[in-house]
C-alpha cells in the first residue's frame, strides 16, 4: 500500500529538506542536470514497519495508520539503511525513532522562524445572545380521540365540513381513527365513518411516554403541519419532506409579503428564474424557497417546531430536477449564507407560517385542544469570542406584539394560564 500523497506533502514540509537523524544535516534535495534540476535523496522510513513482519513490524497499527505522517519520519539513505538494520533494531526502538522526528521538526520551525497561521491569541470573550432556528411550542392539544372506523384507507375518509377555520388532521392506525376532535360528539367531523359510542380518549401526555404512540403523535402533528402549510398555498415536498411555493402562473416569478428583521414591511421573491450575472440571460433553471418543519419533544413536556430553510430547483418553475444534477448547486448557495442571512431565511418562514403575528394557530375546535407555536426566536446566552465584525449586523423584530384580534384568537389565555390551576371538566374522567 503506498503512502498517500497528502501524508507525504506533511511529511516532507514539516521535515524542512534536512535528513531527520541527529547531526546528519544533509540536504535531501540536490542539483541535477538541466533536465532534472532536483534530484530528491530523501527517503521516507517507517517507524512501525510498513508489514508485520518488517523492522519494528509488530504493532497494532492498521495498514492504513502504518502509512500516514504519524507512522513516517524522512531521512538520508544512509540513515534509513542504519535504523532498519538488523543489528541496530535494539537501539532504534519506535519510540526512540518517534522522539528524533518530533525533535527534528522542532528545530526546524526554531531555526526558520516561521510564522503560525493560526493566531496564538484568542479573541476576547464576549457575552451574546444567541437566536436558533426553533421555535417554542406553547401549547399542545390536551387529549387525543380514537374511534373504530368504518374506512380501512386514510384517502377513503372524507371528514364533513367543520366550523369555519379548524383544521381536522387524522390518521388510521390498528382499525381506528385518530383526530384531536372530540370523536364521543356526534357532530364530530368523522361522525360518519366512525362509532362515537366506541371512543376512546388517551391524555397527550400518555402518549408522550410510549415510543409507539409517540410515533403516531408525530404523524398526528405532520398531517398538522400538511393543513396549515396548505391553507398558506405551499406545495409538499413528498420525496425531501418539505413544503415550497410554485408559481401562480406558468413562467411568471413569484413574491410574497412579509415582515423582515429590519422594516415593517417588504416582499420577498419566493419562485424566480436566476439570471447570468454577464448577460442577464434567464438561466434554465428555477428556484423556490422551500422550508422544512420538524416537530420534535425537548425534555419531558416540552415541544419545539423546527424551521429549516431550504431551496428546491425546477426546470420550469413546476418539474423537479433530479438531485443529483442540483446537489453541488444547492449546497454552493447554502454555503454563502451566513449569521444574518441564514436569520433573515428564518424569520422570513417564522413571519409567513404565523402571518406576522406572535403565533403559529392550528386551531382544532376548543380552545385547550388547539395546538399553538410562538414565533418568537428561541435565543440563549452564551460567552465565546464573538463572530466577525462584518457579520454582526443589528437587527430587531425578534418578538411580535399581540393586538386584540390576535389575543382573541389565541383564546386570551393559553394552557399554563389556567386563573384557577384546575383540569377541564372532564379532569376526574379517567383517562385511557
Amino acid at each position: 500500500m503506498a503512502v498517500p500523497v497528502a501524508q507525504q506533502r506533511k511529511l516532507t514540509q514539516r521535515s524542512g529538506n534536512i535528513c531527520a537523524f541527529p547531526e546528519c544535516g544533509l540536504l535531501l534535495t540536490a542539483q541535477g542536470a538541466p533536465q532534472d534540476p532536483v534530484v530528491v535523496l530523501g527517503e521516507m522510513a517507517h517507524i512501525v514497519a510498513e508489514s508485520p513482519n518488517g523492522p519494528r513490524g509488530d504493532s497494532p497499527l492498521t495498514p492504513e495508520e502504518r502509512n500516514r505522517y504519524e507512522n513516517l519520519i524522512l531521512l538520508c539513505n544512509q540513515h534509513h539503511q542504519l535504523i532498519d538494520s538488523d543489528g541496530a533494531l535494539a537501539k532504534y526502538t519506535v519510540e526512540r525513532l518517534q522522539a528524533m522526528k518530533e525533535t527534528h521538526e522542532q528545530r526546524i520551525e526554531r531555526r526558520l522562524g516561521g510564522r503560525s497561521n493560526v493566531p496564538s491569541e484568542l479573541p476576547p470573550m464576549v457575552s451574546d445572545t444567541v437566536y436558533s432556528n426553533v421555535l417554542p411550542v406553547t401549547q399542545m392539544p390536551r387529549y387525543i380521540y380514537g374511534a373504530p372506523c368504518s374506512s380501512g384507507r386514510e384517502n377513503e375518509v372524507r371528514s364533513a365540513p367543520a366550523s369555519a377555520g379548524m383544521m381536522t388532521p387524522f390518521i388510521l392506525r390498528e382499525g381506528r381513527l385518530w383526530a384531536f376532535q372530540d370523536l364521543r360528539d356526534t357532530r364530530n367531523p368523522f361522525a360518519g365513518v366512525v362509532a362515537c359510542t366506541e371512543t376512546e380518549r388517551f391524555s397527550t401526555k400518555e402518549w408522550w411516554t410510549d415510543p409507539d404512540r409517540l410515533g403516531w403523535y408525530v404523524a398526528l402533528l405532520n398531517r398538522s403541519l400538511n393543513k396549515l402549510t396548505g391553507r398558506l398555498g405551499l406545495r409538499l415536498d413528498h420525496d425531501h419532506h418539505r413544503y415550497y411555493f410554485e408559481p401562480e402562473e406558468a413562467g411568471v416569478e413569484r413574491s410574497v409579503p412579509y415582515r423582515p428583521l429590519n422594516a415593517s414591511r417588504a416582499t420577498r421573491g419566493v419562485v424566480w428564474q436566476p439570471k447570468k450575472r454577464a448577460t442577464g440571460e434567464p438561466r434554465n433553471y428555477w428556484l423556490h424557497r422551500a422550508v422544512s418543519l420538524r416537530f420534535f419533544l425537548v425534555g419531558d413536556n416540552q415541544w419545539c417546531l423546527s424551521v429549516r430553510p431550504e431551496l428546491r430547483v425546477t426546470s420550469d418553475g413546476f418539474e423537479s430536477i433530479h438531485a443529483k444534477y442540483i446537489g453541488r448547486q444547492v449546497t454552493r448557495k447554502k454555503s454563502r449564507l451566513f449569521n444574518h442571512d441564514l436569520l433573515g431565511e428564518v424569520q422570513f418562514w417564522r413571519d409567513f407560517l404565523g402571518r406576522s403575528t406572535p403565533r403559529i394557530f392550528f386551531p382544532f375546535g376548543t380552545d385547550r385542544q388547539n395546538l399553538i407555536v410562538s414565533t418568537s426566536l428561541g435565543s440563549g446566552q452564551v460567552r465565546w469570542p464573538g463572530i466577525p465584525a462584518e457579520h454582526d449586523m443589528p437587527f430587531k423584530n425578534v418578538e411580535y406584539v399581540d393586538d386584540l384580534f390576535t389575543w382573541a384568537e389565541a383564546g386570551g389565555l393559553g394552557e399554563d394560564d389556567d386563573p384557577a390551576g384546575e383540569d377541564d371538566e372532564d379532569a376526574e374522567e379517567t383517562l385511557r
